[in-house]
């Protein structure tokens, strides 16, 4: 992978958790592999580029923000065991309680955040 095509996953991945981390999460720690922009594979890929560039620049902010997002890819695992376990959540009534609450409250920052 090239560095500018690591800058560009980096990139859609920085827009990916601004605006589907929250939606993702009705899976809690169980999230489909499938919903990621690119394969975990090219995203470590492109985090190992581009983490190599920020420590070469003196960029720390940007080391810092590829080691506290690249954990998240933690969350997301083989998409049948994510709906397995998804499932089961939903059986349990305090899990829907809490994340219909969650939903609702979902709704009204994307509202906030269109105004």
């Amino acid at each position: 992978m090239t560095f500018e095509e690591a800058d560009k996953v980096l990139h859609v991945w920085g827009r990916y958790l601004e605006y589907c981390s929250k939606i993702v999460m009705i899976f809690t720690n169980h999230i489909p592999e499938s919903f990621l922009p690119y394969p975990k594979d090219t995203l470590f890929e492109a985090f190992n580029i581009m983490d190599s560039y920020y420590q070469k620049t003196g960029n720390k902010r940007g080391v810092v923000i590829i080691k506290e997002t690249a954990f998240l890819l933690t969350c997301y695992i083989d998409d049948e065991k994510a709906l397995l376990e998804t499932a089961k959540n939903f059986n349990d009534p305090r899990f829907r309680e809490a994340f219909l609450t969650s939903l609702k409250d979902l709704q009204k920052e994307w509202i906030k955040t269109q105004k």
